[in-house]
């Protein structure tokens, strides 16, 4: 009997662990996959954000000369009250479900434009720049997704009349990674407890197979009676 029991255990081990590690590969590979989507996404739309303020911003050099405060102030006055930039950043929010805000932030981090109105001509707080997740070890990288939520920066400087000017930034929030990734967490864990169970029935059902009823014996060479299941086994080879 123990020599049963010794089977169904070293089966069903050997398949949890096949299969643990088998959702392991494949529980980080998508967490990463979806993460540098994310950031390719975001990147992306800045990049979008940022051609067309460069192409709605009017050249005030020629009006205002070389003082670039004036310019500066100038060119961020008419960004602030640009309907199209507005609606832009509006569309984004609405339509990537990743994105939890955006802005376009000036030199100084004063908000010029921001899907959240309270926060325009006001300092933007300073967020963890999400390649902190993205560069991450799949542990740690769990671990960001399943803390508390957090909202991480994506930036891309933008420039102005040739000149530096500030940056575009797009928050993006990890419960949208959270719930991502959550679905293939359960599918994972899922298969892995049915694997398990299949696995002790199979063992359960191969270790009688080959060492038959628990309890029975069968006569050896000689008129002996085996009682145990090593005798079984051996009787069984010599006697095919």
């Amino acid at each position: 009997m123990r020599r049963r029991i010794q089977i169904v255990v070293a089966n069903s081990f050997l398949v949890a662990t096949l299969v643990c590690s088998g959702s392991y590969v494949y529980v980080s590979q998508t967490l990463r996959q979806r993460v540098t989507t994310a950031n390719d996404n975001a990147t992306y739309i800045n990049s979008q954000i940022a051609y067309l303020a460069a192409n709605t911003s009017p050249d005030m050099t020629s009006t205002l000369g070389s003082d670039p405060v004036k310019v500066r102030r100038t060119i961020a006055a008419y960004l602030a009250t640009n309907l199209d930039l507005k609606t832009m950043l509006e569309s984004v929010v609405s339509s990537w479900p990743m994105v939890y805000d955006a802005a376009i932030v000036d030199a100084d981090g004063k908000a010029i434009l921001h899907t959240n109105p309270n926060l325009i001509g006001k300092d933007v707080p300073n967020r963890p720049d999400f390649r902190i997740v993205q560069v991450a070890k799949f542990r740690r990288q769990l671990r960001l997704v399943y803390n508390p939520p957090t909202v991480y920066d994506v930036r891309i400087p933008l420039q102005l009349n040739g000149q530096p000017f500030g940056s575009i930034r797009l928050g993006i929030s990890t419960v949208f990674l959270k719930s991502e990734i959550t679905p293939k967490l359960k599918q994972a864990v899922t298969f892995l407890g049915i694997s398990i169970f299949l696995s002790l029935l199979l063992a359960a059902a191969l270790s009688y197979i080959a060492l038959g009823p628990p309890g029975t014996s069968q006569p050896l060479a000689g008129g002996e009676t085996g009682g145990d299941e090593h005798g079984l086994v051996t009787l069984k080879i010599a006697h095919p």
